[in-house]
């Protein structure tokens, strides 16, 4: 099979079919300059061509986070696979007319790939059909298999101890008859948890594969982003910091096996025929804000691919082990996973070889107000905040109660049974409060006082763009946040499975923007221009 990477975590796949014929595959489809959501850039940027996309035999979207599933990137794709001549002025801006999206047959003779959905996203379906049209699509659901021209596609998902923002990604399986892929995306199986562990190792060894290829993602999000505002003298010690404890968690990964506690553990990495290729990263501070932020990387894929090789050798595991870095293609074949061509079969990548300077001395940006200035009228503010109150009244409250992560109650201890939420509407009016109290079981607005307990803090207008669509839940990336706050209502309506009217929201916007020839990138530089002017 051949891989080509394109940055982040999509990539692409070529596996051949018992009938030797090749079969195409897209993991993930944001290959727009920015997503939407956290509003960064992409540090590889990726120009699809018109006839080479039609190569495409399916798409899989694994979740619903924008930097996966981008509603820009699938109108385009769809149409750049609809090869009628366009007569209206939509030919102009690179995209077709609204009238024409919307009515695209399914068995026009021209090729336009399968739609791959995990069963987590298919309330989006109807949403789809009505900007896409009537695409080929599929459903997949947990451990059930799904054949696209002899090649097996098949969905998994593992139980989590833990609430996570990832908790609606399914991992995918691709094979044949004699090699499998096993891509991991954003979410990893988790290593201690021996159930888990033991039916990862059943997929992998289902059959007596001749290559068994398996991607593992390493975005490093989690230390990277704080790496923005350490001072420039701590950076080399906090980076030090997060890769010595990524290196103890690699020796742990390897060694536990050796207890007793794990005697249970069917070992993965003993499989014949493993490879492990790693992709990631390739999502960063937007350019036109700070070069050097862009470029900068706090444990980048070939050091990770390095430390994992050298860590598994010495407790004794051989097996091949590489980072798959974008403007080239590798092949996994016979338990080997070599670098091929210098190719990107469905376009071009626009690759930057400038090297991340981890002493620049640039300055992390933030938004002074909300993300989507603007006034709102009185009577739009009066119902902002009756659609606020009643998510609090049932979602927030809900949420929080039964969440085993800082629950409602710690807080209502520690206030004596009141809870606050402040949110402002500008600098001259005074905010809106409101408030939870044990003794109404309930919130209700109440006046400000300067000598009140605030709990949690917002820009009211970036609370309405969130439940319009306009924002989500890492848009707050652009806010300097209060380390010792718990944000509590911007977590609660962006968890998934309670607010999918949100993301439907969301992506309606986008898709009705795509589908009106405007890019991604003249949403996003409506936030940026602000900050940058801040």
């Amino acid at each position: 099979m051949i891989i080509t990477p394109l940055w982040h975590s999509e990539f692409l796949v070529d596996i051949a079919n018992s009938n030797g014929e090749n079969v195409r595959i897209l993991v993930d489809a944001w290959l727009s300059d920015y997503a939407v959501g956290d509003m960064m850039e992409r540090t590889v940027k990726v120009r699809l061509d018109r006839e080479k996309i039609q190569t495409i035999d399916a798409i899989y979207i694994s979740h619903s986070h924008t930097d996966h599933f981008d509603p820009y990137t699938l109108v385009e794709i769809y149409w750049l696979c609809h090869r009628e001549e366009w007569s209206d002025p939509g030919q102009q801006k690179g995209l077709p007319n609204i009238d024409w999206i919307a009515s695209w047959p399914r068995n026009d003779g021209n090729r336009k790939p399968l739609l791959l959905l995990p069963f987590t996203l298919e309330y989006l379906v109807p949403l789809i059909r009505e900007y896409l049209g009537d695409i080929p699509l599929e459903i997949l659901y947990p451990g059930k298999s799904y054949a696209l021209k002899w090649i097996e596609i098949t969905g998994y998902m593992f139980p989590q101890s833990t609430i996570t923002n990832e908790d609606d990604v399914m991992m995918i399986a691709l094979e044949n008859d004699r090699e499998l892929l096993f891509a991991e995306i954003d979410t990893l199986p988790e290593d201690d948890d021996e159930d888990v562990q033991n039916a990862l190792y059943r997929i992998l060894t289902r059959k007596d594969y001749e290559t068994i290829c398996y991607l593992a993602s390493r975005n490093e999000l989690e230390w990277q982003l704080p790496l923005l505002d350490t001072p420039v003298k701590r950076r080399k010690s906090h980076r030090a910091e997060y890769i010595a404890g990524r290196k103890d968690a690699m020796y742990a990964a390897y060694q536990k096996y050796e207890y007793e506690d794990f005697a249970g553990f069917e070992n993965i990495y003993t499989i014949p025929n493993l490879v492990r290729g790693f992709i990631g990263q390739g999502i960063g501070y937007p350019e036109s804000l700070s070069p050097d932020f862009a470029r900068l990387q706090i444990f980048p894929l070939e050091e990770i691919a390095s430390m994992e090789s050298d860590i598994a050798r010495e407790c004794g595991y051989e097996f091949p082990q590489r980072a798959l870095l974008p403007g080239r293609q590798y092949k996994a074949e016979f338990g080997t996973l070599e670098p091929g061509r210098k190719e990107c079969p469905i376009g071009i990548l626009e690759l930057t070889h400038e090297k991340w300077n981890l002493e620049t001395t640039d300055v992390r940006l933030y938004a002074s107000g909300p993300l989507f200035p603007r006034t709102l009228e009185t009577d739009t503010i009066e119902h902002e905040k009756k659609r606020i109150l009643e998510i609090l009244g049932t979602r927030f409250l809900a949420y929080w109660s039964a969440s085993p992560v800082a629950p409602l109650r710690d807080a209502l201890i520690k206030n004596s049974g009141t809870y606050r939420i402040q949110c402002i509407i500008n600098n001259l009016q005074l905010p809106i409060i409101f408030e939870y109290s044990t003794a109404l079981s309930w919130f209700i607005e109440v006046p400000y006082r300067e000598w009140i307990q605030i709990d949690e803090s917002y820009w009211f207008l970036d609370i309405v763009d969130f439940l319009d669509g306009r924002q989500e839940l890492y848009s707050n990336f652009w806010h300097k946040l209060d380390s010792k706050t718990i944000y509590r209502l911007w977590t609660c309506i962006g968890a998934n499975f309670c607010n999918n009217e949100l993301v439907l929201n969301k992506y309606r916007l986008h898709f009705e923007r795509a589908r009106q020839w405007l890019d991604v990138n003249s949403f996003v530089e409506w936030v940026l221009s602000s900050i940058r002017n801040s």
